[in-house]
């Protein structure tokens, strides 16, 4: 018989029936031999045999046992078994545990379809040519003809007496049609399912275990009563100082400044005469010394309000003298400052000579000045220039101020905004004054400044204060209030300033975060609340734990975040 006819199947110690009637029902083979490990409790039990044989059977199959153990040999003959003791031995249904003696060669098997095969006749032949029988039963066929070379139930295919083996059945006889009735629970499949769901539990516990202690942390808030505590301090800032003086309250100052260029533009009010200038002579005298004097082009020279310029030089050089005294005496043409016809002098206006080295000089037309004439038009006057910086001056500075205040916030210190000053100004008119036009446009150059100072200083200051009027034994500073105080500058220039500082603090309970954490690292929440509701002036605690699960705060007090409010 070849290997297509028979199969061998291993056991394992701990397989379970359900299993092995599987593995039965896989085979495609007419004899299945069972290879059994020593001590396999699953065929001690003469049901689980039943099992086993009624669904070969069912199957039309024929199952052999291979083992010697003494344990499975009784139960194997009350079912109906065969059995071997090795691959190679013959195989054969062992007594009957109830007949005190063993099966004979006249016993005879049962197979499929009620055929009877003789006792005597499988006694010796291996499970090889009991497949054959089998098939051949089944099939009605005892043709010596079908018969192939034998097998034994082991790994190599070997010939019989004759040299002829049983050679399986062409055509397969029609499998009995399962009994649905009959339900065996497959316990193998339920085993790896619980194995498999307990594996899972294990590993989220572990990860929750694992997440916990890797990313947990707790956050204390404590509330605390607290009153309030003013304090008020008269401050020097000083751009000039180099650190601060506790006892004269100077503190070091920075002044930011930023330079401001502003606009106006108002309508010229002023009016000149641009008509034509008048001219005319002049006769000019003064008394005799020993050096005629010489008055040089432009020396302005008036009459009757209106002024005159020289046009060229001239030097008195006629010394004439009457009873009374000696003069020298020189005629020089001048012209009108302005046009109009004012200009237009009659014969014999006296003149004046502008400026002190011309006292006692004297002047008289000799002719009447003509050649003026009026064209009033608009000029720039003070009053125009005056009007357009007031309206500069008057303009919003509160977008500078908070230039100022940006710069030194960014510059890590706190402004000062009471200490905003006005610094150097730069004006200028266009057209200049007493130029002709209709408008004129004013342009400021001012320069801002603002003082800013480091909150240390602020906070040393205002700590110290505070501190004088409370037990700092009992209670501390829960907030010194720097960051909301109020100043009042009294003096303020662009390097020094005087403000006066209106700071409203906070004392409650002396807590210590630090000592506080190593008491209660590692506890419970209850615990926790108790510890720190033990403090005096502790209004109330709370305590909030990740993750969720987590139920006692870190050990590790770097993970411990205490945030103490006031009340």
């Amino acid at each position: 018989m070849s290997d297509k006819a028979k199969d061998t199947v291993y056991i394992d110690v701990d397989e379970e029936i359900t299993g092995i009637i599987d593995k039965v029902k896989e085979s495609d083979k007419k004899v299945i031999a069972l290879v059994l490990p020593k001590r396999a409790s699953v065929f001690q039990s003469i049901v689980n045999l039943k099992l086993l044989k009624r669904s070969a059977e069912k199957e039309g199959k024929n199952i052999v046992l291979i083992t010697s153990e003494s344990s499975v040999l009784p139960i194997a003959g009350a079912v109906g078994l065969h059995v071997a003791k090795t691959l190679q031995s013959k195989p054969e249904i062992p007594a009957h545990p109830d007949s005190g003696m063993d099966y004979d060669s006249n016993d005879d098997m049962d197979v499929e379809d009620n055929h009877d095969i003789d006792n005597e006749e499988i006694k010796d032949k291996p499970v090889g040519e009991l497949a054959a029988a089998s098939g051949l039963a089944a099939e009605k066929i005892h043709r010596s003809e079908d018969i192939d070379d034998t097998i034994d139930i082991g790994d190599e295919m070997q010939d019989d007496a004759t040299g002829k083996g049983l050679k399986e059945s062409k055509s397969k006889g029609k499998k009995n049609n399962k009994d649905k009735n009959l339900k065996v629970p497959n316990f193998t499949k339920f085993r790896k399912i619980l194995v498999i769901g307990g594996i899972v539990i294990v590993a989220l516990i572990v990860l929750f275990l694992i997440f916990g202690s890797l990313f947990n942390k707790a956050t204390i808030n404590i509330s605390t009563k607290t009153e309030p505590v003013t304090a008020n301090l008269t401050l020097n800032l000083d751009t000039t100082a180099k650190s601060l003086n506790v006892s004269t309250s100077t503190v070091p100052a920075i002044a930011q400044t930023t330079t401001k260029s502003s606009t106006a533009s108002v309508p010229t009010t002023g009016q000149i005469n641009n008509g034509n200038k008048a001219t005319g002579s002049v006769s000019l005298t003064v008394a005799c010394s020993a050096k005629p004097p010489t008055i040089p082009s432009g020396t302005g020279l008036s009459s009757n309000g209106i002024a005159f310029t020289t046009q060229k030089n001239i030097t008195l050089t006629n010394c004439n003298c009457s009873s009374s005294n000696c003069l020298f005496s020189g005629d020089v043409t001048v012209i009108a400052v302005t046009g109009g016809a004012n200009g237009n002098l009659v014969s014999g206006s006296t003149f004046t000579v502008s400026g002190q080295q011309y006292a006692g000089y004297s002047g008289t037309s000799s002719a009447a000045f003509t050649g003026g004439t009026d064209n009033m038009v608009n000029a720039v006057s003070q009053t125009d220039i005056n009007s357009a910086t007031q309206k500069i001056s008057g303009q919003d500075t509160s977008a500078i101020k908070q230039t100022l205040k940006g710069q030194l916030v960014q510059a890590g210190l706190v402004p000062i905004v009471s200490t905003f000053s006005t610094g150097a100004t730069t004006t200028s008119a266009s057209p200049t004054l007493g130029s002709i036009g209709n408008n004129v446009t004013v342009t400021e150059s001012i320069i801002y400044t603002m003082l800013g100072v480091q909150q240390s200083y602020l906070d040393t200051l205002v700590n110290k204060n505070i501190n004088s009027q409370i037990n700092d034994v009992q209670q501390t500073i829960i907030d010194n209030g720097v960051k909301s105080a109020q100043y009042t500058s009294v003096q303020a220039n662009a390097t020094t300033a005087q403000v006066t500082m209106q700071d409203t603090g906070y004392v409650g309970a002396n807590l210590n975060k630090q000592d506080i954490k190593g008491q209660i690292a590692g506890k419970k929440t209850a615990d926790v609340k108790s510890i720190i509701n033990a403090y005096p002036g502790v209004n109330n605690v709370t305590v909030k734990l990740f993750p969720f699960w987590v139920n006692s705060v870190p050990n590790n007090q770097n993970k411990i975040v205490i945030n103490i409010t006031k009340s």
